[in-house]
């Protein structure tokens, strides 16, 4: 039995404090917020599916749908950044535990606890980047070099977003792991 998980059950807290149910309605938001990006990521995979059918029928035709390539390209980015955090919270990245499973009592909890502050200062980093990306991308005016001229900033908050929901979800997994015993439950009211 396992008595530590890197993904600890949502809505678990201290005794319920005010302090305990700010905590409890601020992590059922942000559940919110990561579910729907999730659904966002999912919506970007459908439009990629809806780009491939609308060049196919095109061709038939004799048209050529100008920048699909660019836009197909962005939308894999943004599915695949959107659902980051999604995933992460929904335990579907794989772990590597071959160490952190042999281990018991304190050692294992500590394992567990420095992974996540590795993954929340990596996922920190990740998101500063994108936000400086961004920002540098809106600052020089940069645009697509390929057939349609998109400011490159409108594609690449995609990845912001998706960057700061990763970060988020594993930061809250973090401060779940430090704050809150695995063996307390609230009442999800």
């Amino acid at each position: 039995m396992r008595l530590f998980s890197l993904h600890p059950t949502p809505y678990t807290l201290l005794p319920l404090s005010d302090l305990g149910r700010i905590m409890a309605s601020f992590r059922k938001g942000l559940d919110r917020i990561i579910q729907v990006g999730g659904w966002v990521g999912a919506g970007f995979v459908a439009l990629i599916a809806g780009i491939i059918v609308v060049q196919i029928v095109c061709r038939e035709l004799g048209y050529q749908v100008r920048g699909a390539d660019d836009f197909t390209a962005w939308s894999v980015a943004a599915s695949i950044f959107f659902a980051l955090a999604y995933t992460f919270k929904k335990g579907g990245h794989i772990q590597v535990t071959l160490i952190i499973d042999r281990l018991r009592g304190r050692s294992a909890r500590a394992a567990s606890l420095l992974s996540l502050f590795v993954g929340t200062m990596v996922t920190g980093m990740l998101t500063l980047s994108a936000a400086n990306l961004v920002y540098d991308s809106y600052q020089f005016e940069e645009v697509a070099q390929g057939l349609l001229s998109v400011p490159m900033w409108v594609p690449q908050i995609a990845l912001l977003l998706g960057a700061l929901l990763l970060f988020l979800a594993v930061l809250d997994s973090l401060l779940a792991a430090v704050f809150i015993p695995a063996n307390r439950t609230i009442p999800k009211n």
